[in-house]
């Protein structure tokens, strides 16, 4: 799953940023929880756009704003048959840029929170959004895609992100014939080297947003890619 990450102003962010066309700089933001509002890339006849999204979401076709059922994250092998999520599989694809996430494992005295990041990279996160409208009311929601959690990430959660390659960045945003993305871009692989690497509990609040938060307690286990 994914259910909580981060978002550097940094050189590795600023260059996916460049590479998915958009002109316009992320601050940063920590210990990000769903839903609140992210930043998300979409294409729009042909153009490119990012904008804040509230990150849980919100099917255009339900009757109100609720968060009665966990709609933050979408499985990748069900989006087709979910009603949903099949919508917006075929028309409303996005891109959630990230520079981290955090999963959790049990341990004593409660949960211990592991750093999850990419090696001089950034990630780019498969998403997809709604919109909601109603009584002149509207909302623009997303939810993070997960799938199967790779090798060395396996250890920690059976889930992990759904995570884009540059490649595939154009093919992904692409919903201009309303069809679903190819099937190879929903199994679970990494998109780059990456380490891991235990924080402080402190992070299992949401509120707490400070950066010493979120620096690594030990050395981080370097798991690498595989192609």
């Amino acid at each position: 799953m994914c259910g909580r990450y981060n978002i550097h102003d940094d050189p590795f962010m600023r260059a996916m940023l460049a590479q998915l066309r958009v002109p316009e700089l992320l601050r940063t933001q920590l210990n990000i929880a769903p839903t609140e509002p992210v930043p998300v890339v979409f294409e729009e006849e042909g153009e490119r756009h990012m904008r804040a999204m509230r990150w849980w979401l919100v099917p255009s076709w339900v009757p109100e704003i609720s968060t009665r059922f966990s709609m933050f994250n979408a499985k990748a092998e069900t989006l087709a048959s979910s009603k949903a999520f099949r919508g917006p599989l075929r028309h409303h694809r996005c891109i959630l840029p990230a520079s981290s996430f955090i999963e959790w494992t049990l341990a004593a005295g409660g949960r211990q929170p592991w750093l999850i990041r990419p090696v001089d990279s950034a990630i780019a996160f498969a998403g997809l959004f709604d919109v909601w409208e109603k009584d002149g009311n509207c909302l623009e929601s997303c939810t993070i895609i997960t799938t199967a959690a790779a090798p060395g990430i396996d250890r920690l959660h059976t889930r992990m992100p759904l995570m884009l390659r540059p490649e595939e960045f154009d093919a992904w945003l692409d919903v201009s014939e309303g069809r679903g993305p190819p099937p190879d871009m929903l199994r679970p692989r990494l998109p780059a080297h990456f380490e891991l690497a235990s924080l402080s509990p402190e992070v299992n609040n949401p509120r707490h947003k400070n950066a010493s938060s979120q620096e690594p307690l030990g050395p981080a286990e370097r798991i690498t890619l595989e192609h």
